[in-house]
């Protein structure tokens, strides 16, 4: 804490009416050497207040600020395409659409929490998706493919990052996207992608590193969430 109060960090504004971050005198760069440009000043202070949480406590999240606005200024940017085609490919194995066939509870806790998500895809997107409870693979219609790949192509590269690290730890793009959307809450999302760990933990009993394990992709898919409001 004492090194931190020497330390002083600012937000500037530059030409191009996007926002860095002043640590000293010293502008931060992404691991790659690329300055790191925020597109507005909510975003900015997050990553800020991270960079400062960083050098208080050496221990951040995976999923953290900094990393997420790295791998879309070092990554993103220059792969666009063959992430969003990495996250189209999801679609094919989204958690959501594979049902259990039993036990009846679980099928019906499923059917509750998923269906809803299903149905904002077509309402919302025009995406009719294929769910099954067989244990073969799914191929995904090529038009809903196709649509998911247009609405990935809209978002920008930190949008993008927020959904690439929300689909990883989801096991879904229909739940990132709900989510995104406020079609569904974090309680839901996290809920919805963990749901078959949930339902053995309330059979059976939490097991400790299960349950610390759990509580940090809750924490995780919050703050992506906060992320992606914030751009």
């Amino acid at each position: 804490m004492k090194n931190l109060k020497k330390i002083k960090f600012s937000i500037i504004k530059a030409k191009n009416s996007k926002y860095c971050i002043q640590i000293n005198s010293k502008l931060a760069k992404s691991p790659k050497g690329n300055l790191i440009e925020l597109p507005n000043i909510k975003l900015a202070k997050i990553v800020l207040d991270n960079y400062k949480l960083k050098l208080e406590t050496k221990n951040i999240n995976i999923v953290s600020p900094i990393k997420l606005t790295n791998t879309a200024i070092d990554k993103i940017k220059f792969e666009k395409v063959n992430y969003i085609n990495e996250m189209v490919s999801y679609l094919n194995s989204d958690v959501v659409c594979y049902f259990s066939a039993t036990p009846e509870d679980l099928v019906e806790r499923q059917k509750q929490l998923w269906l809803p998500i299903v149905h904002f895809m077509m309402k919302f997107y025009d995406i009719n998706l294929i769910y099954t409870s067989d244990i073969s693979a799914l191929n995904q219609n090529e038009s809903s493919l196709m649509k998911l790949k247009t609405i990935l192509k809209e978002k920008n590269i930190f949008e993008l990052s927020a959904l690439y690290a929300l689909s990883q730890l989801t096991k879904s793009i229909m739940i990132s996207l709900a989510l995104v959307n406020n079609k569904i809450s974090v309680k839901k999302a996290f809920e919805s992608s963990n749901l078959e760990e949930l339902y053995q933990i309330s059979k059976w009993g939490k097991d400790e590193e299960a349950f610390n394990r759990l509580n940090a992709i809750k924490i995780d898919i919050k703050n992506i969430k906060k992320y992606y409001d914030s751009i």
